[in-house]
């Protein structure tokens, strides 16, 4: 019996699933899961991120940077954009975005299918850029991977990433 390989994605991590939940609360219930806007999207999840770092109820020093601000977001924003090239590649590759949310009503996931994509070529860049940085081996996105065949394919996965976007420019 063969052996089927995980996929290593951000798109089916518990991460992956926040943001994609917090896109769908925020973005894509509000178009009725019709289309995705890569940049409302980026900014979407990048409010997201920071709010849920900065903790507003601190009473910091506004010098100060909170640490989880300084140090996560980078890496959380990194996640985010490697998130929606996955989904960018998979709407070329399939011509739809399948995503299942959580339905709190029916307490259950609710399937979409998104099959328009609003990507402007500003956005591929940044995207690009975002892939080209993580696919530095010292990047948190692939050190933390401990086993060295998992590194490997997230690199892969990675590099597929970037070929299939880099198509787009």
């Amino acid at each position: 019996m063969a052996a089927t390989a995980r996929v290593i994605s951000v798109k089916g991590t518990a991460f992956g699933q926040d943001m994609l939940e917090v896109l769908a609360e925020r973005q894509l219930e509000k178009v009725s899961f019709c289309e995705l806007d890569i940049s409302k999207s980026i900014l979407t999840l990048k409010d997201h991120l920071v709010n849920r770092l900065s903790h507003d109820n601190w009473r910091a020093d506004p010098g100060l940077c909170q640490p989880e601000l300084r140090y996560l977001y980078p890496i959380y924003f990194d996640s985010v954009r490697v998130l929606l090239a996955e989904c960018v590649a998979e709407f070329f590759q399939t011509g739809r975005i399948y995503m299942a949310v959580p339905d709190p009503y029916r307490m259950e996931y609710a399937e979409h299918e998104i099959r328009v994509l609003i990507l402007r070529p500003e956005e591929v860049s940044s995207l690009l850029r975002a892939l080209k940085k993580v696919l530095d081996p010292g990047h948190d996105l692939i050190a933390r991977w401990r086993d060295p065949s998992d590194q490997e394919r997230w690199l892969e996965h990675l590099q597929t990433l970037q070929q299939a976007i880099s198509k787009l420019q």
